[in-house]
Order: structure tokens, then C-alpha cells, then sequence
């Protein structure tokens, strides 16, 4: 069944069309800053045209296995920055920018971001850079879901799989949701929403607060941020935070994974009751999991620790 609940609402892309030229001074500016951003951060892969968007791709590393990192809700590949150049001392690693983030061209439909299109569009990608399967696929938080629902769909595709802090699609099925919850997304909603509706004009640049990845390394972090104050960043962040309930349906409603297939559930030692569940339940998935608990409490582990993934990446490299 094919589901379509949710993608920006019309009357939001007009008000953001509105903003940009009632506020076209500052709109001018905000285009300026994102050339100039675009001349002094170049992209360390390639720009790799697929069927609806042109997408950059990283590739460092060589040998006999593949192993693709899949970044967390509005990330990019410069969050696996600290990640991808240990782990290419092991195996072929490709990070990669999803349309809207990072370098990455929007593509034609830009309010369209589902996890199984972008299966759809990473396999174009892998097919275009000849990077044959299978594959070993390491998801961040909502990148998670992104992996799981191509390990489901491409189960002969993929020989193991690495789940870091990853949301468990019932963290956006409103009928499992407690009203914390509820809450806390409709507040996420509205920052999105704001942060959509407000790019044109290059506000959340004035205040500092760039889509994707935080805290990394000071030289890292303002190439992240330059490429995070862009209005397609706001866009596409948005649109998967709108859309996060249709991937959740997809992964709901998908074939169950292969008790075959290798699984490690790495987990932040986090205090937040609702999330430890959330990681119980991937921790059931197959009868093939191993489920590790860090005791560092913070989510983005691929920065604050990535030699964590490091570890775990190559444990699974050791078994195939």
C-alpha cells in the first residue's frame, strides 16, 4: 500500500515564498552567504547525478567488504567525520549527503523524504558509483530506520547491519505515543516549521542555529554549519520530520528482517524512559542481536564517540 501522509502543506510553501520576498533584502544577503559558503567548503567526494536528485557521495578505503554510514534526521556526511577515515583502514566506507543536506541538490520533489525513497535513491547512488552489494549498513538515530527499511527491502543486499542510537519506528506512530511524547513532537514540529518558513531570509543564520550536526570539531563544525544554513537543509529537515510517521508505517508494515542477518543495537546510556524502551524493542528484532549499552548518555555517539563505532563496525567485519 502506498501511503502519503504527510509532506509540507501548500499554504507553509507559499508563507515561506511570501517571507522570501517580502523579506527580499535579507533573502539577497542569505543567497550571497550561501555562494560564498559554497566556494570556500567544496565537497571532499563527488556529485553523483541519480534519478531525482544529484547527491554527494564520500568514498575512502578499499578491500573486500562495503560499508555505508547513514546519518541521523537533517545530518550529513561530515557527521561521520571522525568515523569514516578509522573505518577505511578496514573496508570501503561511503558516507553519504541524503537530497536537500549536506552538498546534495534537492531534487524534483523535495517535500518527498520517506525512508523507503531514500533506499530508493541510496541504491541508484551505489549503482552509479559501482559499489556492488552486500553491504554492511551503519545508521545514526532516524538513519536507522533508513537502513532497516533497505535491509528489509534488499534483504540479499546487506550482510550486516549496526543500528547506533537508532529510533525505533514507534517513536512516530501516534497511536503508540505517550502525551510526553506528543508534546515533544508537536514542539519539534513548530522548530522546524519556524527554522522552513524563516531560511529565505537567512534568520536562523543570524542566530546560529544550522540544520544537522553539532559539537564536532571546530574546523568540521563550520563547514557543517555553513552547509545547515542552507534554505534546501531547512527544507529537507522539515520533510522528514513531517513525513517520519509514513516511514514509521513503511517499517511497520515491512517483511521482518533475517534472523540470519548479523545485528548490533549500539545504545547511549540515556536517562529518557520512552527512548530505553525504544531500544529494547530494536534489541528484539531477530534472535541475532547483540545489544550493547554505552554508558555516555549522549545521542550523537559517531561524534562523541566514535571509536565506539569504529569498534563495533569491525566486529561485524570479523565475522563475515
Amino acid at each position: 500500500m502506498t501511503l502519503h501522509m504527510a509532506a509540507i502543506p501548500q499554504n507553509e510553501q507559499a508563507l515561506h515564498r511570501f517571507i522570501s520576498i517580502i523579506c527580499s533584502p535579507l533573502s539577497i544577503v542569505q543567497y550571497v552567504l550561501t555562494k560564498r559558503d559554497a566556494l570556500t567548503y567544496k565537497p571532499p567526494g563527488e556529485m553523483i547525478p541519480v534519478q531525482d536528485a544529484c547527491l554527494h557521495a564520500h568514498v575512502m578505503g578499499k578491500g573486500d567488504h562495503t560499508v555505508i554510514l547513514e546519518a541521523g534526521m537533517g545530518g550529513s556526511s561530515l557527521d561521520w567525520s571522525m568515523v569514516q577515515p578509522e573505518l577505511s583502514l578496514y573496508a570501503k566506507v561511503v558516507s553519504y549527503d541524503r537530497a536537500g543536506l549536506g552538498w546534495s541538490g534537492s531534487g524534483s520533489q523535495p517535500e518527498s523524504a520517506t525512508c523507503r525513497k531514500y533506499v530508493r535513491e541510496l541504491r541508484e547512488l551505489l549503482k552509479a558509483m559501482d559499489c556492488k552489494p552486500p553491504y554492511i549498513l551503519v545508521g545514526h538515530s532516524y538513519g536507522g530506520m533508513i537502513v532497516r527499511c533497505f535491509a528489509g527491502e534488499y534483504p540479499d543486499e546487506v550482510e550486516g547491519l549496526l543500528l547506533v542510537d537508532a529510533v525505533h519506528e514507534s517513536r512516530y506512530l501516534t497511536d503508540e505515543m505517550s502525551n510526553r511524547r506528543k508534546q515533544q513532537r508537536e514542539a519539534n514540529r513548530r522548530q522546524y516549521k519556524l527554522g522552513y518558513l524563516l531560511a529565505p531570509a537567512g534568520i536562523p543564520r543570524l542566530l546560529r542555529r544550522p540544520v544537522g550536526g553539532r559539537r564536532l570539531p571546530a574546523a568540521i563544525q563550520k563547514n557543517a554549519s555553513s552547509l545547515g544554513y542552507r534554505k534546501s537543509a531547512y527544507r529537507a529537515a522539515y520533510a522528514e520530520l513531517l513525513c517520519a510517521e509514513e516511514s514509521a508505517l513503511q517499517l511497520k508494515s515491512a517483511e521482518p528482517l533475517s534472523s540470519k542477518l548479523p545485528i548490533t543495537v549500539l545504545s547511549a546510556g540515556s536517562p529518557d524512559e520512552e527512548w530505553k524502551q525504544g531500544q529494547q524493542r530494536l534489541a528484539r528484532l531477530t534472535p541475532n542481536v547483540q545489544h550493547i549499552t554505552e554508558e555516555d548518555p549522549r545521542h550523537s555517539i559517531p561524534i562523541h564517540r566514535p571509536e565506539t563505532v569504529v569498534k563495533y563496525v569491525t566486529e561485524l567485519l570479523n565475522i563475515l
